[in-house]
């Protein structure tokens, strides 16, 4: 269950999207498609019912984990956090990728933002995620691409239950939008594999609030084995439909003011 109706989640998604196409275009850097693919993901989690944060106190012991590992996706956390109430909004449309500032082109840890994790080289953040959830009762979720899972060093992931120990309260999150930098995505036998290595495995569908909500209670309910959740997603989901699902706009925000408007215009015709 959520913690607030459907139609507010989806009056939150619209904001949400609204304020990642305007943040990216302003600083005039960022990958924006991969954001807006995570924006139901991201923030079904963050209002489930089960969700543990404190806003005022970042560093609290009992708090879950959300570990981003598809560091690139970092302007969805930035703007989650913002509406979660780490920090203003007006805070980081004035301070994105500026020098010393807390909202970088990847993810530097920062407990008083929300922040758990420093990112960069893909499959950094899973082992990150997986070694805190060995060590801690509370939850732990990790957010990583479709294309970091073809990493040898992503995939040796999967053998962790069996190596270390199964970690009932990890739950990795793969964003299968099906799209990499310059060439499509096939997770292949990524789902059959875990099984094999003793995870529980979801598939789901990322843009959908009763499928999202359906696949983190089915893996919050399991203390015994560490779960994955596969969620299909769309690369630019809800910004310009000329790039949304398309190859060619991997980190690389509107140009101009044409472009600016292609991706408001596509926003406002889905919201209808």
């Amino acid at each position: 269950m959520y913690r607030i109706s459907i139609s507010e989640l989806q009056g939150k998604a619209y904001q949400i999207r609204r304020e990642l196409i305007e943040l990216i275009y302003r600083t005039k850097s960022g990958h924006l498609d991969t954001s807006l693919s995570l924006v139901e993901v991201w923030l079904g989690l963050v209002c489930s019912d089960f969700f543990r944060f404190d806003p005022r106190n970042g560093a609290w012991a009992e708090r879950d984990r959300i570990f981003l590992s598809e560091g690139h996706a970092c302007p969805i956390q930035y703007v989650v956090n913002a509406h979660l109430g780490y920090y203003g909004i007006e805070e980081l449309f004035a301070g994105n990728r500026r020098p010393n500032s807390p909202f970088q082109g990847h993810t530097v840890r920062n407990l008083k933002y929300g922040f758990e994790n420093s990112n960069g080289s893909l499959g950094i953040g899973l082992w990150q995620a997986y070694g805190a959830a060995l060590e801690l009762e509370s939850r732990v979720f990790c957010i990583a691409g479709d294309g970091e899972m073809q990493e040898p060093s992503s995939l040796g992931l999967l053998a962790a239950p069996h190596n270390l120990k199964p970690c009932g309260n990890f739950t990795l999150i793969v964003n299968n939008n099906g799209l990499g930098q310059d060439a499509k995505v096939d997770i292949g036998p990524l789902a059959a594999a875990a099984k094999v290595w003793g995870w529980m495995v979801t598939q789901a569908d990322g843009h959908d609030w009763t499928s999202i909500d359906d696949a983190y209670q089915r893996a919050v309910s399991n203390h015994d084995q560490p779960q994955m959740i596969i969620f299909k997603t769309v690369k630019g989901k809800g910004g310009d439909p000329a790039r949304a699902d398309r190859l060619g706009s991997h980190g690389k925000p509107p140009a101009n003011e044409a472009e600016l408007a292609a991706y408001i215009n596509g926003l406002e015709a889905e919201r209808k």
